[in-house]
């Protein structure tokens, strides 16, 4: 039974997602920047409730207070597929991820994923993508946005140790912008590669801010990676 619901979710997610997609590019010409991501961020919303029955997978959030009033970069650990589709559902505010780049290439996700104005990865050039990921990255600070970016660059399993790369700590003290560490479980129902194994609650955690006003790159780094090394075991 367990596999019956998770096909059907399957089917669920690549069907809805293929036909929702073509009517958001359909509409996209006709609404601005805040139309365009009401319209994706109504079929995450849908696929949030869809979870709970078929695979099994609900959510609890904590810690959404700490998100500073204004632009911010969360630093969060990725861990599966389930934080990429339903983020925009579970944040009141808006969101705008870090991505590569090649994901706008996937037909009508990438279409749709390109019109939400977030930030693309070129993986050449170390530099070059750091500094264009800073200027993408703060035009869309400047507009309100959160940034979501991902430190250890790839999806890890639930229990792999936590391995952060520098960028987004450098991103926050180029844009002078709070740098706010999260954490989750989501890889202990649904693996880094592949779907859902089981049902289960997925606990999302959000932790304090850290304002590189008061930090160096190098104590920002540190705080950041210690507050998310001492809660990742709590989940």
């Amino acid at each position: 039974m367990r596999s019956i619901f998770k096909w059907l979710f399957i089917f669920y997610l690549l069907g809805s997602g293929t036909l929702y997609s073509m009517v958001i590019l359909l509409l996209f010409p006709f609404v601005g920047r805040a139309g365009r991501y009401w319209l994706a961020k109504q079929w995450c919303r849908a696929l949030v409730v869809v979870m709970r029955y078929l695979p099994g997978v609900s959510v609890a959030m904590e810690g959404l207070e700490n998100i500073p009033e204004g632009p911010a970069i969360l630093l969060c650990r990725h861990e599966s597929t389930w934080e990429t589709l339903t983020f925009m559902a579970l944040f009141p505010r808006r969101i705008s991820f870090v991505f590569k780049e090649e994901l706008l290439r996937i037909p009508f996700f990438g279409w749709v994923l390109r019109g939400l104005d977030m930030v693309s990865l070129n993986r050449g050039s170390a530099r070059q993508a750091h500094q264009a990921v800073t200027q993408e990255s703060a035009e869309r600070l400047a507009k309100g946005d959160i940034v979501v970016i991902f430190p250890e660059g790839t999806r890890v399993p639930h229990d792999a140790p936590l391995k952060m790369t520098s960028g987004g700590t450098r991103l926050a003290c180029a844009t002078g912008v709070p740098a706010v560490p999260v954490v989750l479980n989501a890889g202990k129902v649904w693996p880094a590669k592949g779907w859902p194994t089981r049902r289960g609650e997925i606990r999302v955690v959000i932790g304090p801010a850290f304002f590189p006003q008061d930090l160096s790159q190098q104590e920002l780094s540190r705080a950041v990676h210690e507050w998310m090394k001492t809660e990742l075991p709590r989940l």
